[in-house]
């Protein structure tokens, strides 16, 4: 449903993207929040990597979609050692949770020193104010000012080394929208302040 058609294909592909330019090269990674699997294959070429979701329906499609290393788990007590991975990517994930100190605390016990984690947050959205359609797009979901993640980054240990602002609309607008009409989105956007953007896309690195 998200990402049909030419349109829904072209915010996967460029979710990814801004995905891949965040994260530098890895030996092990984890996929937190990894769904159908659709970041974790584009990340294998790439190194070792592990999907976790606490969706058993969505690892079940991800196994169909031959991808093979998967573990059931939940974000806030993640089943692996401390510091099992050099990297870890949650793409869809914070944004569905009010305080994102929990998601923080977990994902520094299982990277190693100087490992890096990328996800996304909300600056804005219309799913903030009310859930639209929620039995069928997972209910409402929650903004994070930039300056109030930074310093909850920093009080915490992490270190923001780069962030992508990013998306004019919802990523959903987008997937309902002519593939024609999305891509003039996607010029208009390097016109428009950064503050003004929907999205943020984080790299950060673990410092204590």
């Amino acid at each position: 449903m998200r990402f049909g058609g030419a349109s829904g294909a072209w915010v996967n592909a460029r979710e990814i993207e801004l995905v891949r330019a965040l994260l530098p090269e890895f030996q092990r990674a984890l996929d937190l929040g990894c769904g159908t699997g659709r970041l974790t294959r584009a990340l294998v070429p790439h190194g070792r990597v592990v999907g976790i979701d606490t969706s058993r329906a969505m690892l079940t499609q991800a196994q169909r979609e031959n991808v093979l290393a998967l573990a059931q788990g939940d974000a806030f007590a993640l089943p692996f050692a401390d510091a099992s991975f050099d990297a870890v990517v949650a793409l869809r994930v914070a944004f569905h949770f009010a305080d994102l100190e929990a998601l923080l605390s977990q994902v520094a016990r299982v990277i190693a020193p100087r490992g890096v984690f990328v996800f996304d947050t909300y600056l804005w959205s219309p799913r903030a104010w009310l859930p639209l359609a929620p039995a069928r797009w997972g209910g409402g979901v929650f903004v994070h000012p930039p300056a109030r993640v930074e310093t909850l980054a920093a009080r915490m240990g992490w270190q923001v080394a780069r962030r992508e602002f990013c998306f004019l609309f919802s990523p959903y607008i987008y997937r309902r929208l002519p593939l024609a009409i999305v891509r003039a989105l996607a010029r208009i956007e390097t016109r428009v302040p950064a503050r003004l953007r929907a999205r943020v896309f984080w790299k950060m690195a673990r410092v204590m």
